[in-house]
């Protein structure tokens, strides 16, 4: 997967994330790493937290639903393994490849 930048539908705050160029639902396939994500939620409204368990998990407090999202691992164009995360149901748009 190859480093992009990235916003949301209804946002203005561009953010750094990782792509394989796919589409999911007609929206940007993105995976995020833990830091990445703490800068995208960073600027929203939403609360969130890590869960240290079996899995690393993700769970966000949405406006009307608590999601939790397991990691997944994220293989780089570079030839790393990072610990990622796919925000699913998200409308991501890649503003820059």
């Amino acid at each position: 997967m190859r480093k992009s930048k990235f916003t949301i539908s209804n946002g203005k705050e561009e953010f750094e994330g990782y792509t394989d160029g796919g589409l999911w639902d007609g929206w940007a396939n993105v995976c995020l790493t833990r830091a990445q994500i703490k800068e995208f939620l960073d600027i929203s409204p939403y609360d969130y937290r890590f869960i240290e368990d079996k899995q690393s998990s993700l769970v966000v407090f949405w406006a009307d639903v608590i999601r939790t999202y397991p990691s997944s691992p994220l293989p780089t164009d570079d030839g790393d393994i990072l610990e990622g995360y796919f925000l699913d149901g998200l409308e991501f748009i890649e503003v820059e490849e």
